[in-house]
């Protein structure tokens, strides 16, 4: 008996292929690997894409506790900029300068992250630390040491508040709204006690 024909024209269904391997590359007509595919030495995979030079411009990858990131680079393997998930569930964007220092940083807090706010009780104004909702926003401005100078942030309330800093880390100066919505302005010596309130 003859074989039916198919009325599709199909030959079956195709098998799937899988390749595997613990790297791959691409590479140019000129054989510079221009991306790169793999596992590092902790087991955790990546993706990078490089320049004809060799330098890693871009990265994403995993992290042995869960974090995962992705981090671009200058032409000189500098790193300018990343985005970032920790593995607490704090998210972060971060700019970096030429020399790949950090000097400006997004991001949202943690559960149940510590913050500083700014209470009115009896008509006096004073500090108070609670635990922020998660996701609460804040953005660092770093110096060219690495120090953060600046703090903005939302307090536990939800008020917002500008914190400054020296170039020790010691807050000496804060601005935003207190609890009761009121707005302040407080300058603190070097021992983290106002020296001067406006409100």
């Amino acid at each position: 008996m003859a074989p039916r024909p198919n009325p599709t024209g199909e030959r079956g269904a195709m098998k799937k292929r899988v390749v595997r391997a613990e790297e791959f590359e691409v590479v140019d007509e000129q054989g510079n690997v221009r991306l790169r595919i793999g596992v590092s030495n902790d087991d955790m995979p990546f993706f990078s894409m490089l320049s004809p030079d060799g330098q890693v411009r871009a990265r994403f990858g995993l992290g042995a506790d869960g974090s995962a990131g992705l981090a671009i680079g200058d032409d000189n393997g500098k790193v300018r900029a990343t985005l970032g998930l920790s593995s607490d569930g704090s998210a972060s964007l971060a700019f970096g300068d030429k020399n790949g220092r950090i000097r400006a940083k997004f991001g949202l807090a943690p559960e149940a992250s510590p913050t500083m706010g700014m209470q009115v009780k009896d008509g006096e104004l004073s500090q108070v630390f609670s635990l922020a909702e998660q996701g609460s926003p804040t953005l660092g401005l770093y110096d060219k040491d690495g120090k953060v100078r600046v703090r903005l942030g939302l307090a536990a309330q939800g008020s917002p508040v500008l914190r400054l800093l020296d170039p020790e880390g010691d807050l000496r100066a804060v601005v935003g709204l207190a609890s009761d919505g009121s707005p302040f302005v407080q300058f603190l010596d070097p021992e983290k006690q106002p020296t001067w309130t406006m409100r």
